[in-house]
Protein backbone atom coordinates (compact mmCIF):
# COMPACT_ATOMS: atom_id res chain seq x y z
CA UNK A 1 0.00 0.00 0.00
CA UNK A 2 1.37 3.37 -1.08
CA UNK A 3 4.65 1.68 -1.91
CA UNK A 4 5.03 3.35 -5.27
CA UNK A 5 4.50 6.83 -3.87
CA UNK A 6 6.96 6.04 -1.10
CA UNK A 7 9.56 5.32 -3.77
CA UNK A 8 8.70 8.56 -5.57
CA UNK A 9 9.03 10.58 -2.38
CA UNK A 10 12.30 8.93 -1.39
CA UNK A 11 13.75 9.66 -4.81
CA UNK A 12 12.70 13.30 -4.59
CA UNK A 13 14.34 13.71 -1.20
CA UNK A 14 17.58 12.03 -2.24
CA UNK A 15 17.88 14.21 -5.34
CA UNK A 16 17.14 17.26 -3.20
CA UNK A 17 20.69 17.07 -1.79
CA UNK A 18 22.05 17.62 -5.30
CA UNK A 19 19.68 20.56 -5.87
CA UNK A 20 20.63 22.12 -2.53
CA UNK A 21 24.38 21.95 -3.15
CA UNK A 22 24.03 23.16 -6.75
CA UNK A 23 22.03 26.18 -5.61
CA UNK A 24 24.35 27.24 -2.80
CA UNK A 25 27.55 28.23 -4.63
CA UNK A 26 27.59 31.92 -3.80
CA UNK A 27 29.20 35.32 -4.09
CA UNK A 28 28.92 38.03 -1.42
CA UNK A 29 26.27 40.69 -1.62
CA UNK A 30 22.85 40.39 -3.15
CA UNK A 31 23.46 39.16 -6.65
CA UNK A 32 24.90 41.90 -8.80
CA UNK A 33 28.60 42.49 -9.37
CA UNK A 34 28.77 46.25 -9.69
CA UNK A 35 31.37 48.14 -11.63
CA UNK A 36 34.68 48.47 -9.83
CA UNK A 37 36.33 51.79 -10.65
CA UNK A 38 40.03 52.12 -9.98
CA UNK A 39 40.95 53.47 -6.57
CA UNK A 40 40.07 57.15 -6.10
CA UNK A 41 43.49 58.10 -4.82
CA UNK A 42 45.11 56.78 -8.03
CA UNK A 43 43.10 59.06 -10.33
CA UNK A 44 45.25 62.11 -11.10
CA UNK A 45 43.30 64.12 -13.68
CA UNK A 46 40.61 66.25 -11.95
CA UNK A 47 38.21 65.82 -14.88
CA UNK A 48 38.48 62.03 -14.61
CA UNK A 49 37.98 62.30 -10.86
CA UNK A 50 34.86 64.41 -11.44
CA UNK A 51 33.45 61.81 -13.86
CA UNK A 52 34.18 59.05 -11.41
CA UNK A 53 32.47 61.00 -8.65
CA UNK A 54 29.33 61.49 -10.77
CA UNK A 55 29.31 57.77 -11.47
CA UNK A 56 29.60 56.92 -7.80
CA UNK A 57 26.73 59.31 -7.08
CA UNK A 58 24.49 57.26 -9.35
CA UNK A 59 24.55 59.26 -12.60
CA UNK A 60 26.81 57.30 -14.99
CA UNK A 61 25.13 58.76 -18.09
CA UNK A 62 26.11 62.32 -17.15
CA UNK A 63 29.58 61.11 -16.17
CA UNK A 64 30.10 59.34 -19.52
CA UNK A 65 28.85 62.35 -21.49
CA UNK A 66 31.13 64.76 -19.65
CA UNK A 67 34.19 62.51 -19.81
CA UNK A 68 33.78 61.97 -23.56
CA UNK A 69 33.39 65.74 -24.02
CA UNK A 70 36.54 66.33 -21.95
CA UNK A 71 38.44 63.88 -24.15
CA UNK A 72 37.19 65.50 -27.35
CA UNK A 73 38.16 68.98 -26.13
CA UNK A 74 41.63 67.82 -25.04
CA UNK A 75 41.17 68.20 -21.28
CA UNK A 76 41.65 64.43 -20.89
CA UNK A 77 43.99 62.37 -23.06
CA UNK A 78 42.19 59.60 -24.94
CA UNK A 79 45.29 57.45 -24.34
CA UNK A 80 45.12 57.81 -20.57
CA UNK A 81 44.81 54.36 -18.98
CA UNK A 82 43.11 55.86 -15.93
CA UNK A 83 40.53 57.63 -18.06
CA UNK A 84 39.83 54.47 -20.08
CA UNK A 85 39.46 52.32 -16.96
CA UNK A 86 37.08 54.84 -15.43
CA UNK A 87 35.14 55.19 -18.69
CA UNK A 88 34.82 51.42 -18.98
CA UNK A 89 33.59 51.22 -15.39
CA UNK A 90 31.03 53.94 -16.08
CA UNK A 91 29.74 52.12 -19.16
CA UNK A 92 29.46 48.97 -17.06
CA UNK A 93 27.50 50.85 -14.38
CA UNK A 94 25.25 52.29 -17.07
CA UNK A 95 24.56 48.86 -18.51
CA UNK A 96 26.50 49.26 -21.76
CA UNK A 97 28.38 46.01 -21.31
CA UNK A 98 29.54 45.77 -24.93
CA UNK A 99 31.19 49.22 -24.86
CA UNK A 100 32.77 48.46 -21.49
CA UNK A 101 34.08 45.13 -22.77
CA UNK A 102 35.59 46.73 -25.87
CA UNK A 103 37.46 49.28 -23.73
CA UNK A 104 38.76 46.71 -21.25
CA UNK A 105 39.83 44.24 -23.95
CA UNK A 106 41.73 46.96 -25.84
CA UNK A 107 43.54 47.94 -22.63
CA UNK A 108 44.31 44.33 -21.78
CA UNK A 109 45.95 43.82 -25.17
CA UNK A 110 47.75 47.20 -25.15
CA UNK A 111 51.36 48.00 -24.25
CA UNK A 112 50.33 49.62 -20.97
CA UNK A 113 51.95 48.55 -17.70
CA UNK A 114 51.23 45.06 -16.38
CA UNK A 115 49.17 46.50 -13.53
CA UNK A 116 46.89 48.34 -15.96
CA UNK A 117 46.51 45.27 -18.16
CA UNK A 118 45.67 43.12 -15.14
CA UNK A 119 43.07 45.65 -14.00
CA UNK A 120 41.60 45.67 -17.51
CA UNK A 121 41.32 41.87 -17.69
CA UNK A 122 39.72 41.83 -14.25
CA UNK A 123 37.19 44.48 -15.28
CA UNK A 124 36.50 42.67 -18.57
CA UNK A 125 35.83 39.45 -16.67
CA UNK A 126 33.29 41.24 -14.49
CA UNK A 127 31.55 42.66 -17.57
CA UNK A 128 31.47 39.23 -19.20
CA UNK A 129 30.18 37.63 -16.02
CA UNK A 130 27.32 40.12 -15.85
CA UNK A 131 26.42 39.24 -19.44
CA UNK A 132 26.27 35.52 -18.58
CA UNK A 133 29.50 34.72 -20.45
CA UNK A 134 31.05 32.48 -17.82
CA UNK A 135 33.65 30.77 -20.01
CA UNK A 136 34.85 34.06 -21.48
CA UNK A 137 35.02 35.62 -17.99
CA UNK A 138 37.18 32.75 -16.75
CA UNK A 139 39.56 33.14 -19.71
CA UNK A 140 39.91 36.85 -18.95
CA UNK A 141 40.63 36.18 -15.28
CA UNK A 142 43.28 33.65 -16.25
CA UNK A 143 45.11 36.31 -18.28
CA UNK A 144 45.88 38.25 -15.10
CA UNK A 145 49.57 37.88 -14.33
CA UNK A 146 50.12 39.61 -10.99
CA UNK A 147 48.10 40.13 -7.83
CA UNK A 148 45.35 42.71 -7.77
CA UNK A 149 44.94 45.12 -4.85
CA UNK A 150 43.18 43.92 -1.70
CA UNK A 151 39.49 43.23 -2.24
CA UNK A 152 39.79 42.90 -6.02
CA UNK A 153 42.21 39.99 -5.56
CA UNK A 154 39.80 38.23 -3.24
CA UNK A 155 36.90 38.71 -5.64
CA UNK A 156 39.06 37.49 -8.52
CA UNK A 157 39.86 34.25 -6.68
CA UNK A 158 36.27 33.67 -5.58
CA UNK A 159 34.79 34.43 -9.00
CA UNK A 160 37.39 32.24 -10.72
CA UNK A 161 36.64 29.34 -8.42
CA UNK A 162 32.90 29.67 -8.91
CA UNK A 163 33.29 29.67 -12.69
CA UNK A 164 35.57 26.65 -12.49
CA UNK A 165 33.00 24.82 -10.39
CA UNK A 166 30.34 25.56 -13.00
CA UNK A 167 32.57 23.68 -15.47
CA UNK A 168 33.05 20.87 -12.90
CA UNK A 169 36.77 21.67 -12.68
CA UNK A 170 36.78 21.18 -8.93
CA UNK A 171 40.51 20.50 -8.49
CA UNK A 172 41.39 23.91 -9.95
CA UNK A 173 38.59 25.59 -8.00
CA UNK A 174 39.92 24.19 -4.74
CA UNK A 175 43.40 25.60 -5.47
CA UNK A 176 41.93 29.11 -5.93
CA UNK A 177 39.71 28.84 -2.88
CA UNK A 178 42.55 27.69 -0.67
CA UNK A 179 44.53 30.75 -1.78
CA UNK A 180 41.56 32.89 -0.82
CA UNK A 181 41.61 31.45 2.68
CA UNK A 182 45.24 32.29 3.31
CA UNK A 183 45.71 34.90 6.00
CA UNK A 184 48.03 36.91 3.78
CA UNK A 185 44.95 37.87 1.81
CA UNK A 186 42.35 37.86 4.54
CA UNK A 187 44.29 40.09 6.89
CA UNK A 188 44.45 42.85 4.27
CA UNK A 189 40.80 43.54 5.07
CA UNK A 190 40.05 41.75 8.33
CA UNK A 191 39.94 38.31 9.83
CA UNK A 192 36.24 38.27 8.98
CA UNK A 193 36.58 39.22 5.32
CA UNK A 194 33.28 38.58 3.56
CA UNK A 195 35.12 37.30 0.47
CA UNK A 196 37.14 34.83 2.53
CA UNK A 197 34.02 33.68 4.38
CA UNK A 198 32.13 33.00 1.16
CA UNK A 199 35.28 31.43 -0.23
CA UNK A 200 35.39 28.97 2.67
CA UNK A 201 31.77 28.05 2.04
CA UNK A 202 32.35 27.45 -1.66
CA UNK A 203 35.53 25.56 -0.82
CA UNK A 204 33.55 23.27 1.45
CA UNK A 205 31.07 22.57 -1.36
CA UNK A 206 33.89 22.07 -3.88
CA UNK A 207 35.64 19.60 -1.59
CA UNK A 208 32.40 17.63 -1.28
CA UNK A 209 32.10 17.43 -5.05
CA UNK A 210 35.78 16.57 -5.38
CA UNK A 211 35.36 13.60 -3.03
CA UNK A 212 37.20 15.08 -0.03
CA UNK A 213 34.12 14.90 2.17
CA UNK A 214 35.85 14.99 5.55
CA UNK A 215 37.75 18.16 4.72
CA UNK A 216 34.69 19.78 3.18
CA UNK A 217 32.47 18.79 6.09
CA UNK A 218 34.91 20.25 8.62
CA UNK A 219 34.92 23.57 6.82
CA UNK A 220 31.11 23.71 6.60
CA UNK A 221 30.79 22.75 10.27
CA UNK A 222 32.98 25.70 11.23
CA UNK A 223 30.82 28.04 9.14
CA UNK A 224 27.64 26.50 10.53
CA UNK A 225 28.77 27.26 14.07
CA UNK A 226 30.27 30.72 13.48
CA UNK A 227 29.10 33.78 15.39
CA UNK A 228 27.24 36.21 13.13
CA UNK A 229 25.55 39.58 13.56
CA UNK A 230 23.98 40.43 10.19
CA UNK A 231 21.46 38.84 7.83
CA UNK A 232 24.11 37.88 5.30
CA UNK A 233 26.03 35.98 7.97
CA UNK A 234 22.88 34.26 9.24
CA UNK A 235 21.97 33.21 5.71
CA UNK A 236 25.42 31.79 5.02
CA UNK A 237 25.39 29.88 8.31
CA UNK A 238 21.98 28.42 7.44
CA UNK A 239 23.26 27.34 4.03
CA UNK A 240 26.24 25.58 5.58
CA UNK A 241 24.05 23.68 8.06
CA UNK A 242 21.51 22.82 5.37
CA UNK A 243 24.23 21.46 3.09
CA UNK A 244 25.50 19.22 5.88
CA UNK A 245 21.99 18.11 6.83
CA UNK A 246 21.02 17.02 3.33
CA UNK A 247 24.36 15.30 2.86
CA UNK A 248 23.73 13.11 5.91
CA UNK A 249 20.14 12.55 4.82
CA UNK A 250 21.33 11.33 1.41
CA UNK A 251 23.63 8.89 3.23
CA UNK A 252 20.71 7.48 5.24
CA UNK A 253 22.00 8.99 8.50
CA UNK A 254 18.89 10.84 9.74
CA UNK A 255 20.16 11.30 13.31
CA UNK A 256 23.19 13.25 12.16
CA UNK A 257 21.09 15.16 9.62
CA UNK A 258 18.70 16.28 12.36
CA UNK A 259 21.52 17.97 14.28
CA UNK A 260 22.02 20.39 11.38
CA UNK A 261 18.40 20.85 10.37
CA UNK A 262 17.55 22.13 13.85
CA UNK A 263 20.40 24.67 13.62
CA UNK A 264 18.77 26.30 10.58
CA UNK A 265 16.49 29.22 11.37
CA UNK A 266 12.78 28.54 10.94
CA UNK A 267 12.09 32.10 9.77
CA UNK A 268 14.99 32.64 7.38
CA UNK A 269 15.14 32.12 3.61
CA UNK A 270 16.30 28.52 4.09
CA UNK A 271 13.54 27.63 6.57
CA UNK A 272 11.25 25.87 4.08
CA UNK A 273 14.04 23.53 3.00
CA UNK A 274 14.86 22.91 6.67
CA UNK A 275 11.25 22.03 7.57
CA UNK A 276 10.97 19.70 4.60
CA UNK A 277 14.22 17.98 5.52
CA UNK A 278 13.36 17.72 9.22
CA UNK A 279 10.14 15.91 8.34
CA UNK A 280 12.16 13.60 6.10
CA UNK A 281 14.40 12.79 9.08
CA UNK A 282 11.45 11.58 11.12
CA UNK A 283 10.02 9.74 8.13
CA UNK A 284 13.32 7.88 7.61
CA UNK A 285 13.09 6.74 11.25
CA UNK A 286 9.49 5.59 10.69
CA UNK A 287 8.32 8.32 13.09
CA UNK A 288 5.55 9.42 10.75
CA UNK A 289 3.52 11.16 13.42
CA UNK A 290 6.48 13.40 14.21
CA UNK A 291 7.17 14.01 10.52
CA UNK A 292 3.72 15.60 10.25
CA UNK A 293 4.65 18.41 12.66
CA UNK A 294 7.11 20.26 10.35
CA UNK A 295 5.28 19.25 7.18
CA UNK A 296 1.88 20.49 8.37
CA UNK A 297 3.55 23.76 9.31
CA UNK A 298 5.21 23.96 5.91
CA UNK A 299 2.07 23.44 3.80
CA UNK A 300 0.56 26.59 5.32
CA UNK A 301 3.18 28.66 3.50
CA UNK A 302 3.13 30.07 -0.03
CA UNK A 303 2.28 27.21 -2.40
CA UNK A 304 4.55 28.67 -5.10
CA UNK A 305 7.55 27.53 -3.02
CA UNK A 306 8.89 24.18 -4.37
CA UNK A 307 9.50 22.96 -0.80
CA UNK A 308 5.85 23.59 0.04
CA UNK A 309 4.83 21.70 -3.08
CA UNK A 310 6.97 18.76 -1.92
CA UNK A 311 5.34 18.89 1.51
CA UNK A 312 1.83 18.85 0.04
CA UNK A 313 2.56 15.29 -1.08
CA UNK A 314 4.60 14.38 1.98
CA UNK A 315 1.72 15.04 4.42
CA UNK A 316 -0.75 12.51 2.92
CA UNK A 317 2.13 10.06 2.53
CA UNK A 318 2.68 10.23 6.30
CA UNK A 319 -1.04 9.82 7.03
CA UNK A 320 -1.07 6.78 4.77
CA UNK A 321 1.83 5.27 6.73
CA UNK A 322 -0.23 5.84 9.89
CA UNK A 323 -3.19 3.99 8.29
CA UNK A 324 -5.21 7.23 8.46
CA UNK A 325 -6.55 6.74 4.96
CA UNK A 326 -9.39 9.26 5.09
CA UNK A 327 -6.99 12.01 6.15
CA UNK A 328 -4.51 10.87 3.49
CA UNK A 329 -7.17 11.05 0.81
CA UNK A 330 -8.30 14.49 1.96
CA UNK A 331 -4.77 15.88 1.89
CA UNK A 332 -4.14 14.37 -1.55
CA UNK A 333 -7.29 16.12 -2.75
CA UNK A 334 -6.11 19.35 -1.13
CA UNK A 335 -2.71 18.95 -2.78
CA UNK A 336 -4.26 18.37 -6.18
CA UNK A 337 -6.49 21.42 -5.77
CA UNK A 338 -3.46 23.49 -4.76
CA UNK A 339 -1.48 22.36 -7.80
CA UNK A 340 -4.40 23.26 -10.07
CA UNK A 341 -4.60 26.75 -8.53
CA UNK A 342 -0.86 27.21 -8.96
CA UNK A 343 -1.07 26.09 -12.59
CA UNK A 344 -3.72 28.75 -13.18
CA UNK A 345 -1.45 31.35 -11.59
CA UNK A 346 1.48 30.24 -13.74
CA UNK A 347 -0.67 30.70 -16.84
CA UNK A 348 -1.64 34.19 -15.62
CA UNK A 349 2.04 34.91 -15.03
CA UNK A 350 2.73 33.95 -18.64
CA UNK A 351 0.12 36.48 -19.71
CA UNK A 352 1.84 39.25 -17.70
CA UNK A 353 5.12 38.33 -19.37
CA UNK A 354 3.67 38.18 -22.88
CA UNK A 355 1.88 41.53 -22.61
CA UNK A 356 4.91 43.28 -21.08
CA UNK A 357 3.27 44.11 -17.73
CA UNK A 358 5.84 42.22 -15.65
CA UNK A 359 8.92 43.80 -17.22
CA UNK A 360 7.45 47.30 -17.04
CA UNK A 361 6.56 46.75 -13.37
CA UNK A 362 10.12 45.64 -12.62
CA UNK A 363 11.57 48.65 -14.43
CA UNK A 364 9.40 50.98 -12.35
CA UNK A 365 10.44 49.16 -9.19
CA UNK A 366 14.19 49.44 -9.73
CA UNK A 367 13.76 53.00 -11.00
CA UNK A 368 12.26 54.03 -7.67
CA UNK A 369 15.08 52.49 -5.61
CA UNK A 370 18.59 53.65 -4.88
CA UNK A 371 21.50 51.51 -6.08
CA UNK A 372 21.96 50.06 -2.58
CA UNK A 373 18.29 49.15 -2.30
CA UNK A 374 17.86 47.45 -5.65
CA UNK A 375 16.56 43.89 -5.72
CA UNK A 376 15.11 43.81 -2.24
CA UNK A 377 12.58 41.01 -2.49
CA UNK A 378 10.01 42.95 -0.47
CA UNK A 379 10.01 45.60 -3.19
CA UNK A 380 9.25 43.31 -6.12
CA UNK A 381 6.03 44.15 -7.98
CA UNK A 382 2.85 42.43 -6.85
CA UNK A 383 2.11 40.54 -10.06
CA UNK A 384 1.52 36.81 -10.65
CA UNK A 385 4.96 36.56 -12.18
CA UNK A 386 6.59 38.03 -9.08
CA UNK A 387 5.69 34.92 -7.08
CA UNK A 388 7.11 32.44 -9.56
CA UNK A 389 10.09 34.27 -10.98
CA UNK A 390 11.91 35.49 -7.88
CA UNK A 391 14.66 32.90 -8.37
CA UNK A 392 15.07 34.10 -11.95
CA UNK A 393 15.08 37.73 -10.76
CA UNK A 394 18.07 36.89 -8.57
CA UNK A 395 20.26 35.68 -11.45
CA UNK A 396 22.99 37.88 -12.90
CA UNK A 397 21.77 37.40 -16.46
CA UNK A 398 18.24 38.59 -15.71
CA UNK A 399 19.35 41.52 -13.55
CA UNK A 400 21.93 42.69 -16.09
CA UNK A 401 19.44 42.43 -18.95
CA UNK A 402 16.74 44.25 -16.99
CA UNK A 403 19.17 47.00 -15.95
CA UNK A 404 20.26 47.39 -19.58
CA UNK A 405 16.61 47.61 -20.61
CA UNK A 406 15.86 50.29 -18.02
CA UNK A 407 18.95 52.32 -18.94
CA UNK A 408 18.27 52.17 -22.69
CA UNK A 409 14.70 53.31 -22.13
CA UNK A 410 16.04 56.19 -20.05
CA UNK A 411 18.48 57.10 -22.82
CA UNK A 412 15.66 57.08 -25.35
CA UNK A 413 13.72 59.50 -23.16
CA UNK A 414 16.71 61.83 -22.96
CA UNK A 415 17.08 61.78 -26.73
CA UNK A 416 13.43 62.70 -27.12
CA UNK A 417 13.97 65.58 -24.70
CA UNK A 418 17.00 66.80 -26.63
CA UNK A 419 15.10 66.55 -29.91
CA UNK A 420 12.36 68.72 -28.47
CA UNK A 421 14.89 71.27 -27.21
CA UNK A 422 16.53 71.45 -30.65
CA UNK A 423 13.17 72.01 -32.33
CA UNK A 424 12.39 74.81 -29.89
CA UNK A 425 15.86 76.37 -29.98
CA UNK A 426 16.23 79.71 -31.73
CA UNK A 427 20.01 80.20 -31.39
CA UNK A 428 20.99 77.33 -33.72
CA UNK A 429 21.45 77.59 -37.46
CA UNK A 430 18.89 75.65 -39.57
CA UNK A 431 21.60 73.42 -41.08
CA UNK A 432 22.96 72.64 -37.62
CA UNK A 433 19.44 71.83 -36.41
CA UNK A 434 18.91 69.43 -39.28
CA UNK A 435 22.24 67.71 -38.69
CA UNK A 436 21.60 67.29 -34.97
CA UNK A 437 18.03 66.10 -35.56
CA UNK A 438 19.28 63.55 -38.08
CA UNK A 439 21.85 62.19 -35.62
CA UNK A 440 19.30 62.00 -32.83
CA UNK A 441 16.81 60.25 -35.12
CA UNK A 442 19.44 57.68 -36.06
CA UNK A 443 20.29 57.04 -32.41
CA UNK A 444 16.62 56.74 -31.52
CA UNK A 445 16.17 54.09 -34.18
CA UNK A 446 19.10 52.08 -32.79
CA UNK A 447 17.81 52.37 -29.23
CA UNK A 448 14.31 51.25 -30.19
CA UNK A 449 15.81 48.16 -31.83
CA UNK A 450 17.92 47.46 -28.74
CA UNK A 451 14.90 47.90 -26.46
CA UNK A 452 12.99 45.33 -28.49
CA UNK A 453 15.90 42.86 -28.33
CA UNK A 454 16.26 43.22 -24.57
CA UNK A 455 12.50 42.93 -24.02
CA UNK A 456 12.42 39.74 -26.09
CA UNK A 457 15.36 38.31 -24.13
CA UNK A 458 13.72 39.05 -20.78
CA UNK A 459 10.50 37.52 -22.07
CA UNK A 460 12.34 34.40 -23.22
CA UNK A 461 14.05 33.95 -19.83
CA UNK A 462 10.79 34.44 -17.94
CA UNK A 463 8.73 32.08 -20.11
CA UNK A 464 11.38 29.37 -19.85
CA UNK A 465 11.34 29.60 -16.05
CA UNK A 466 7.53 29.55 -15.98
CA UNK A 467 7.44 26.50 -18.24
CA UNK A 468 9.79 24.69 -15.85
CA UNK A 469 7.45 25.63 -13.00
CA UNK A 470 4.48 24.36 -14.98
CA UNK A 471 6.09 20.99 -15.73
CA UNK A 472 6.99 20.56 -12.07
CA UNK A 473 3.37 21.21 -11.03
CA UNK A 474 2.07 18.84 -13.70
CA UNK A 475 4.38 16.15 -12.34
CA UNK A 476 3.21 16.74 -8.78
CA UNK A 477 -0.44 16.65 -9.85
CA UNK A 478 0.18 13.31 -11.59
CA UNK A 479 1.77 11.92 -8.41
CA UNK A 480 -1.22 13.07 -6.37
CA UNK A 481 -3.71 11.46 -8.78
CA UNK A 482 -1.73 8.21 -8.83
CA UNK A 483 -1.62 8.01 -5.03
CA UNK A 484 -5.32 8.79 -4.80
CA UNK A 485 -6.01 5.95 -7.26
CA UNK A 486 -3.96 3.65 -5.04
CA UNK A 487 -6.07 4.64 -2.06
CA UNK A 488 -9.34 4.03 -3.89
CA UNK A 489 -8.05 0.67 -5.13
CA UNK A 490 -6.97 -0.33 -1.64
CA UNK A 491 -10.34 0.69 -0.20
CA UNK A 492 -12.22 -1.27 -2.83
CA UNK A 493 -10.20 -4.40 -2.17
CA UNK A 494 -10.46 -4.11 1.61
CA UNK A 495 -14.07 -2.99 2.06
CA UNK A 496 -15.63 -3.69 -1.29
CA UNK A 497 -17.65 -1.28 -3.42
CA UNK A 498 -19.90 -0.43 -0.49
CA UNK A 499 -16.94 0.47 1.80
Amino acid sequence: MLGNFGAIFTFRCKSFWVRVVCSLVVLPGATTVNAAPIAWEHVENPHVRAAQYDGLMGDPFAAITQLLADQKQGRVSSRSAQAQLVLGGLYLSYGSHHKAADIFKALGESNQSQGVRDQAWYSLARAQYQRGQGREALKSLQRIVGSLPDEAQQERLLLSSMLLMEQQRYDEAVINLKQLGKKSFVQQLSEKSVWATYGRFNLGVALFRQGHEQEGRKMLEELGAMSVSDEEGHSLRDKANLTLAYDYLSKQEPDKAQQYFVKTRLQGPMSSKALLGLGRVYSAREQHKKSLVPWLKLIKRDASDPSVQDALLAVPFAFGKLNAYKQALQYYQDALASYKRELEQVNKAKDTVNNGVLVDSLVRTIGSQSRDEQWLMSSLPDTPGGRYLWQLFATHEFQASLTDYAQVRLSLGKLEQWSSEIDDGSDMAPRQKRAMSKRISKLQSKLVGLINQLRDHLKELSLKELENRKQRLVSYAADARFSMAQLYDYAAKRWGDGG
